[in-house]
């Protein structure tokens, strides 16, 4: 078994080298990935700022014909000298206002326009309804509005309550060489809206918060954007790093799965914590196994499967072939030599038939079976009549038994010493006599025969001697040659006639048949028939068939010879009809 063996080992390293090979490139793609991720997050971070940068380009390019308009332009410098803005100016430019602001290009429309005079008081607006009933509403606090009033273009980002706006103004002109008359400045409102276009745009997964709070996002497809409410719960460990404090701009910071880049606003809402996140989902591995899943149709399609195939068929093979060599095999061939042994071919095992542990197992088996020859053989208590033949059915079956192949030794110089047997009480001992013991037996009556409706009953036998002749056994139904015991010795002929003289003339011939078809198959079977006889046979029947014919009550007992495990054996069979 050490091919085997030693095959079992090298399968178990493979796979062993396999497992580590798979969780070392789940490992390694993971980091892959989450490397990959960081690139791809500066790069993503990059193209929003810029994105932002020119949306407020374009959108001051937007404010220009709003300002050149004349309506807007004489309305702003009539309301300048007055101490109060004057209504029909606010009218005027409230109508101009509104025309121009439809006017815009969808992709750069305002949520809210404002024309404001020099003093930073609002003359005309468009949207922001809430503020449009309040009497001197004005916007000159802020920086935006004061750098656009002294000829400048700015963009910049508010903080109105829990909203963000990204802001533009622009200087409105009246006279060359003098002071703007007044400046116009549009609103953009940051809302889920303005996200996924800015998302649609550059194709990041953006989300913008104030607060601690996220306010509006956006995903490209198959982002999924609830990801984007880890950020909320990360917003608060923000002010712990140093690059976002100092550069206005994070490390990745990894939420499981997620990738994260955080970034502030430029402008007033950089000091009130306003920002942008920007985010990625790293394709992660779980395990080896979740590559599964992970891949798609081409992949699947670029495996090699012949070669796999092969990998996984020969090294199955190779094990077979070695289990067939070192175990199948040898112990195909040690079950072949325990038949033989059992059938009677052999006396012993051959150690050089076998291979490995199956020799020495014979050698073992040899060394067993000499010492229970040496011993005398097992010993076994003897069987009774129910034990041999078992429950019987109303109709029994057939019962089998076998004769002894040796003959028994006859003792011709000195007679058998008489068997021992309590006196009667008042009867004197009688005196021994030189004569053998089977001169003296008596022959036996001849029986009176049997009435129909009853079974005849058996002769009485005779007293027999006690004899240190060998023992043979009638085992029924495939039991051992010891299982019932029969002494045997040398018998008178006067008395085996006796012993059949109950036999009918039809029985005697059909017991001969039996006895020469007996010695027949016993010649073929390869065994011995020196000693046996018709005489012996005939008392065995007789036996048998009394035994039967006094249990089930039959009419006849009916032999015949059969081969079982390759000796010869008779079956007796009890038959009731007449």
């Amino acid at each position: 078994m050490l091919l085997s063996r030693f095959w079992y080992v090298v399968l178990g390293l493979v796979l062993g080298g396999v497992a580590f090979v798979l969780f070392l490139s789940t490992s390694m793609h993971n980091r892959a990935v989450v490397r990959a991720m960081g690139e791809s997050l500066a790069a993503d971070t990059q193209v929003v700022a810029s994105y932002l940068r020119d949306d407020a380009r374009r959108r001051s390019s937007a404010l220009i014909p709003i300002a050149l308009d004349e309506d807007i332009r004489t309305s702003l410098a009539k309301s300048n000298p007055a101490a109060n803005v004057p209504n029909d100016a606010k009218d005027k430019a409230r109508v101009a206002l509104r025309k121009l602001a439809e006017a815009v290009p969808a992709d750069l429309r305002f949520d809210a326009l404002f024309a404001v005079d020099q003093h930073g008081r609002v003359v005309a607006q468009v949207g922001f309804d809430q503020v449009s009933g309040i009497e001197g509403f004005e916007l000159g606090g802020y920086p935006l509005v004061a750098d656009a009033l002294h000829g400048w273009i700015r963009d910049d980002a508010w903080v109105m309550g829990s909203r963000v706006f990204r802001v533009v103004g622009r200087p409105v002109e009246h006279e060359a060489g003098a002071l703007p008359a007044g400046a116009v400045v549009g609103l953009r409102a940051v809302d889920d809206s303005f996200a996924r276009e800015l998302s649609r745009r550059t194709g990041a997964a953006v989300g913008f918060f104030t607060a601690a709070s996220r306010i509006a996002s956006g995903a490209p497809e198959g982002f999924d954007t609830a990801r984007l409410d880890t950020v909320t719960n990360d917003l608060k460990s923000l002010e712990n790093d140093e690059s976002y404090k100092e550069k206005g701009t994070s490390e990745v910071r990894n939420l499981g799965d997620l990738g994260v880049v955080y970034a502030r606003l430029p402008g007033e809402a950089w000091d009130l914590g306003a920002g942008y996140a920007v985010a990625r989902q790293a394709s992660l591995l779980d395990s080896p196994l979740a590559v599964l899943d992970k891949s798609d149709d081409k992949d699947k399609e670029s495996v090699p499967l012949p070669l796999i195939a092969a990998l996984a068929l020969v090294p199955a093979f190779i094990g077979i072939f070695l289990s067939l060599v070192e175990h199948t095999r040898p112990l195909r061939a040690f079950r072949a030599e325990v038949t033989k042994l059992k059938k009677g071919e052999l006396d012993h095992f051959v150690p050089s038939r076998l291979r490995g542990l199956y020799r020495d197992m014979a050698g073992d088996l040899n060394d067993a079976i000499d010492a229970i020859a040496e011993k005398g053989g097992a010993p076994r208590r003897a069987a009774d009549l129910e034990q041999v033949l078992g429950p019987m059915p109303a109709q029994p079956a057939m019962s089998a038994f076998s004769l002894p192949t040796e003959p028994a030794p006859a003792e011709e110089s000195e007679p058998a010493p008489a068997p021992k047997a309590t006196p009667a009480p008042k009867a004197p001992t009688p005196e021994p006599t030189p004569e053998p013991a089977r001169a003296e037996s008596p022959m036996p009556p001849a029986p009176k025969a049997p009435s129909p409706p009853a079974p005849k009953p058996p002769p009485p036998k005779p007293s027999r001697p006690a004899t240190t002749a060998p023992k043979f056994a009638a085992p029924v139904d495939g039991l051992s040659m010891d299982d019932e015991v029969t002494a045997v010795t040398n018998v008178p002929q006067q008395l085996l006639d006796a012993l059949g003289a109950d036999a009918k003339p039809d029985e005697l011939a059909e017991w001969r048949r039996v006895f020469d078809d007996y010695l027949r198959i016993k010649k073929e079977c390869g065994e011995s028939i020196e000693g046996a006889t018709f005489e012996k046979f005939q008392a065995t029947l007789r036996k048998t068939r009394d035994n039967l014919i006094e249990k089930h009550a039959c009419k006849r007992v009916k032999f015949s010879v059969y081969v079982k495990e390759g000796r010869a054996a008779l079956k007796a069979s009890p038959v009731k009809e007449a």
